[in-house]
């Protein structure tokens, strides 16, 4: 099997705007992109076209249409052949005197549908089975696009009214509201908090970080490892789990911008409406450091090396609260009693230090094209232990561990197909 090369489109049609006729380009297409991300309730799909035969103006090709098509890659199938997506832009790139070529912008029906609908009901339920039901009923999403694996229980519920808000947007609100089950128990100002909702090539997830984590050590033999390797050659089928490119990493060590994010410590304060008094959740700077692990001196050969642990930190921009907030507490609003309890109040501030710490330093790197990952799927990755001294001979390269997909693009191209991915590690779970 060669993961970089084999990729077949085994057809590619488009209907007229009056979805009557339907017409097959399979010939005149270029370059296919696909995009995900965690942070996107939506993904995206680009398609080059080289139009030879004026398709554009004469099917014609417009915004709106319908397209259907179908993938066969070595690693699995795209498949849109029953489900169709819609074209949401053209773009012209450019033309000669024998040829235009153009980029459509490819939706799902779920993007589109959502400028169309409204919520304008009361709610009172966990995030995951309201965003289950406003995808199913309110947007009319298909049930294999909805799947209950990848829909993770939150522990709370969230008492709300529509206000003729669109379902997507309102599904991105009530992740972040949302707090997991896994690392939450024990002690309110440890572990993490928040949920994403987003979209892939085949279906729709709700999954927080914690739990992402927590699952993937039940079964790390199932996780894909991808090595770097001194040269990559395209054509090696054995180069399939492979760093294609020097992967890059970026880091935002900026303390100014993450003082203001609050993500060492943060102070909130709510005012309860009917006692009229402040309550403040002091989020303390421990937080970040429950999985804290030995050094390789104390643990051995396999200590865990966590990205976002910063222990440099002076103690001065620490010990003090950073960011202060005001919110409000609605005990009563949506209840007959003020029974309801104000969990907010205790996760508030580690949410916002939560997601400020997951994205501070990310991995770039190209592989070999794999359809079976996603956005919010785990790797593994491994690097070669360079200028590492003889008495720490043994140790892994610090760089090496596991990895979340935090966005990736799967590329079909003329000079090969490839993924690119934009990874995170996670300062708050202990991966070994």
């Amino acid at each position: 099997m060669n993961y970089s090369k084999g990729a077949k489109i085994e057809f590619f049609t488009v209907r007229t705007p009056d979805d009557k006729e339907e017409f097959v380009i399979t010939e005149q297409l270029g370059p296919i992109q696909f995009y995900e991300d965690m942070i996107d309730a939506s993904f995206h799909v680009e398609v080059m076209v080289f139009d030879t035969a004026g398709k554009l103006h004469g099917i014609p090709i417009r915004s709106g249409s319908k397209v259907f098509f179908r993938i066969k890659t070595p690693s699995g199938v795209i498949d849109f052949e029953k489900e169709p997506l819609f074209i949401s832009n053209i773009k012209t790139s450019g033309s000669t005197s024998k040829k235009e070529f153009f980029v459509m912008q490819l939706e799902s029906k779920g993007t589109f549908h959502n400028h169309f609908t409204r919520l304008y009901e009361r709610y009172d339920e966990k995030a995951d089975v309201l965003i289950k039901k406003f995808l199913k009923e309110t947007l009319d999403i298909l049930d294999d696009k909805v799947l209950d694996e990848n829909f993770e229980k939150p522990r709370n519920k969230i008492s709300f009214c529509g206000n003729y808000k669109r379902p997507l947007q309102t599904c991105v609100s009530l992740a972040t509201k949302s707090i997991p089950e896994i690392g939450t128990q024990q002690n309110p100002t440890r572990g993490g908090s928040g949920f994403f909702f987003w979209e892939t090539i085949r279906g729709y997830k709700f999954r927080s970080p914690d739990g992402i984590f927590s699952q993937i050590k039940e079964d790390k033999d199932s996780i894909p490892e991808y090595q770097k390797v001194a040269s990559f050659n395209a054509l090696d089928p054995e180069n399939d789990f492979h760093i294609v490119d020097e992967p890059s990493w970026s880091n935002n060590d900026n303390l100014l911008e993450k003082l203001s994010l609050g993500q060492y410590s943060a102070y909130n304060t709510f005012f309860d409406i009917n006692t009229r008094k402040h309550v403040v959740a002091y989020r303390g700077t421990e937080g970040i450091h429950e999985y804290k692990p030995k050094s390789q001196e104390e643990s051995g050969v396999n200590a865990t090396i966590l990205s976002n642990e910063q222990p440099f930190v002076p103690e001065f921009f620490t010990d003090k609260p950073s960011r202060m907030m005001l919110s409000f507490i609605d005990e009563g609003t949506y209840t007959n009693d003020l029974t309801t309890p104000q969990e907010h109040v205790l996760y508030e501030a580690k949410r916002q230090s939560r997601y400020a710490a997951l994205f501070s330093q990310t991995l770039v790197m190209t592989v070999p094209m794999n359809v079976q990952l996603s956005a919010g799927s785990v790797v593994k990755v491994k690097f070669p232990r360079i200028n590492i001294d003889k008495s720490n001979s043994n140790s892994n390269n610090p760089a090496s561990g596991y990895y979340m997909i935090k966005s990736l693009s799967h590329q079909l191209g003329s000079q090969g197909d490839f993924t690119g991915l934009k990874l995170v590690r996670d300062a708050y779970s202990k991966l070994t």
